[in-house]
């Protein structure tokens, strides 16, 4: 079950939220009395519950269509995990999607292309590092004690380079330990060090962006350590979804149990399931989280319309999905021959 608490560190993260000055979008705080738990059961959240400061009712949740409902839809998500008292996030969005932070002209569709398949490394580090300069943004109240840790020197300065944050009333940027050392230095030197790092920083919240297995094995380890001590959100970790990770089991389940896939976008790469089909999951303000499965398509003149095939409190697995996608072909209606006739060719 994933972490829900009531922590000095969090009721900090949430008024951070509802006080960010610049917003992307608009959004409010949301009146989260009961959230869903991992097995179907009900939890009391209460801590930090800031009701419903703007009469807002609740809305159904639906696969966002561009990248503006997208980022509306992540930051109002991450407002209600943390009202519900989840100090253990994961944040998952395609390798190398285009948010538009660096360069407002250039944002992804919400449909998978051709140029979303191909993808550069280069291009995966800068969609890691616009998501993790969104979350910046959104918890600046925050200030020096969000600290960012990228998995390579380089990547930090990178960063660095890119968001000239003011290094006294900003995030602060740091990167993990040399996974090339000596076993030794690996397990147990570097970590240290680390740890050091962070309460020199007195990090309250610790975004870690696209780690690697052996830093995954570390988070796993400090996560139990610091306890309500420090909030963590994990960037990008793809530790979620039926991918061939290789990661060992034990790890795997804990992390999954440990961080709660607060909003996830992934497009599916299986040729056998329908062009531009994806996986959405985004938390609500009453905390129901749901894996939907949809089918996007791009129309000539650029409308996407959006066709849901299974909603599901868990995450479907391989059979799951491949069962929803063979009955909505079997219910393929006049609606969907006509969007076959209006899609945009690639």
């Amino acid at each position: 079950m994933w972490r829900r608490r009531a922590l000095l560190p969090l009721a900090v993260l949430v008024l951070s939220l509802c006080s960010v000055g610049t917003p992307l979008v608009p959004w409010s705080c949301g009146n989260v009395p009961r959230v869903a738990a991992a097995r179907g059961t009900a939890i009391c959240c209460k801590a930090f519950n800031l009701g419903n400061l703007f009469g807002e009712e609740e809305e159904k949740l639906e696969v966002p269509k561009n990248v503006a409902e997208m980022v509306s839809g992540l930051k109002s998500s991450t407002e209600n995990s943390l009202n519900q008292g989840c100090s253990r996030l994961d944040i998952e969005l395609p390798p190398s999607f285009r948010l538009g932070v660096e360069d407002k002209s250039q944002k992804s569709s919400m449909v998978a292309d051709k140029q979303s398949k191909d993808l550069v490394l280069k291009e995966v580090a800068r969609g890691d590092r616009e998501l993790a300069r969104l979350f910046v943004e959104m918890l600046e109240a925050i200030g020096p004690g969000l600290v960012v840790a990228f998995r390579t020197s380089s990547l930090e300065k990178a960063a660095r380079k890119r968001w000239k944050l003011d290094t006294v009333n900003e995030a602060q940027l740091i990167s993990f330990f040399d996974s090339k050392k000596s076993a030794f230095a690996s397990e147990v030197e570097a970590p240290a060090q680390f740890n050091q790092k962070l309460r020199k920083l007195d990090c309250k919240c610790l975004l870690v962006v696209a780690p690697h297995l052996d830093q995954l094995r570390f988070i796993a380890r400090l996560s139990k350590e610091v306890q309500d001590q420090m909030g963590i959100i994990l960037l990008n970790s793809r530790i979620f979804g039926n991918r061939k990770v290789k990661a060992p089991p034990k790890l795997k389940n804990f992390l999954k149990k440990e961080f709660n896939p607060a909003f996830h976008v992934r497009f599916f790469e299986n040729d056998q399931w329908p062009k531009n089909s994806m996986i959405y999951r985004q938390v609500s303000k009453s905390g129901d989280a749901p894996w939907i499965i949809a089918v996007q398509r791009q129309l000539v003149g650029g409308a996407v319309v959006t066709k849901e095939v299974l909603r599901s409190q868990e995450e479907p697995n391989e059979e799951a999905i491949e069962a929803a996608f063979k009955k909505y072909a079997e219910s393929s209606d006049v609606s969907d021959k006509v969007a076959d006739f209006l899609e945009q060719g690639e």
